[in-house]
């Protein structure tokens, strides 16, 4: 089943276009890599499918459901904004730099969403969170603050908040990129069970061996544009493309 359809996605800033023509699929349960060096529009890709940036020209559609078309004259729609909103619940987003409200226990960054947009009732949000967080290791940290927890958990926790609201897809925006090695297995250990667990994933990385071991497929971005896709294991350790071989060199554990 497909969960999400992208077709000729443009985005431009200040007159510059950062994206342009990105098109791919991604279907229930497979796990997307997105690799490429920085710059080439993968962040921007995750943005505009979260609704926090609108596109210029292009086709979303979600779970058969679509987000944002263009019509003939070349001028974008988007569903209507209550369609919008249910579309949006579908989707999770996992972000760099963790997002978590400084002034919110940890249970309360988890329980916030679920019960004052998705109405869900308090005691089963908690219910879910303390499910969640002891799926990341985190049991005994529901009642601490952001500034209590390192980096590693701080992401863990933005998981677990992502996953209580029940997306479809989780998109992940270069989730260990302000994490040191230590604290990105502690990440990269929960990113891989929720892969086994075959749950629809997209992830920004620069994590290469993540992206050859766990994700179905990998997409290499440079310059705005899809340079290739296919297979990790092939694009990652045999590239045909010369530009992903001269990226590649610069990861040592590739």
């Amino acid at each position: 089943m497909q969960m999400l359809k992208v077709h000729n996605l443009h985005k431009s800033y200040d007159g510059k276009e950062v994206l342009s023509g990105v098109s791919f699929e991604v279907k229930k349960g497979e796990v997307v890599a997105v690799i490429g060096p920085s710059g080439s529009g993968k962040s921007t890709v995750l943005r505009c499918l979260n609704l926090l940036e609108k596109i210029d020209r292009g086709t979303i559609v979600v779970g058969g459901e679509v987000m944002a078309d263009t019509t003939g004259e070349g001028k974008v729609l988007y569903a209507p904004e209550a369609h919008l909103r249910k579309i949006r619940l579908r989707l999770g987003m996992v972000f760099q730099n963790f997002n978590l409200f400084p002034h919110f226990s940890v249970l309360q960054n988890i329980t916030e969403a679920p019960v004052h947009v998705a109405g869900m009732d308090r005691s089963k949000a908690r219910d879910l969170a303390m499910e969640l967080l002891e799926k990341m290791g985190l049991s005994d940290k529901a009642d601490a603050y952001p500034y209590q927890l390192s980096g590693g958990q701080s992401q863990r926790v933005a998981i677990a908040r992502a996953l209580a609201m029940k997306p479809d897809i989780l998109f992940f925006d270069e989730p260990t990129s302000a994490l040191d090695p230590e604290l990105t297995g502690e990440v990269l250990k929960v990113m891989r069970v929720l892969a086994a667990e075959h749950m629809t994933m997209v992830v920004v990385t620069h994590e290469m061996n993540f992206a050859r071991d766990v994700a179905d497929r990998v997409i290499f971005m440079d310059k705005g544009q899809i340079v290739e896709q296919g297979n990790p294991r092939e694009l990652i350790d045999n590239p045909s493309n010369e530009r992903i071989r001269a990226f590649l060199r610069n990861f040592s554990g590739a």
